[in-house]
């Protein structure tokens, strides 16, 4: 999910609602914290059958597995927010936002690796 000193790819920060307003203020609250609208995706199906998104989704930066899970949400209802950013301190106040604002955001390990470096953390450490 964040990218190191040498892997400087984007940050791809995924989360779930199952509430379209609550992804609509999801993303007002984004665009009020700096982010733009090309940094930022929702996807949903808000009637009728879903199709499968799974390709899309893997082709946007999501994880394959999670693809796979999220496609699996969409027959339930549930919308995705996307954001694709810079790693670090941008990402973490995305997902920061994306959480005050319901999004159900998975656990990733690379997430627990990172925040094992902040310098916060080292601090506590020592």
């Amino acid at each position: 999910m964040f990218a190191s000193k040498s892997n400087p790819a984007p940050a791809v920060l995924t989360g779930l609602l199952w509430d379209t307003f609550g992804v609509a203020d999801a993303i007002a609250a984004l665009m009020r914290g700096g982010f733009s609208e090309y940094e930022i995706d929702a996807l949903g199906v808000l009637c009728g059958r879903a199709p499968d998104l799974t390709d899309l989704l893997f082709s946007m930066g999501v994880e394959r597995e999670r693809a796979i899970f999220y496609n699996n949400c969409f027959a339930d209802g549930a919308m995705l927010l996307i954001v694709c950013t810079k790693p670090g301190r941008r990402a973490r106040s995305a997902l920061k936002i994306m959480r005050q604002h319901g999004c159900i955001v998975p656990a990733h390990k690379e997430l627990y690796e990172y925040a094992a470096t902040l310098p916060s953390q080292r601090r506590k450490n020592r």
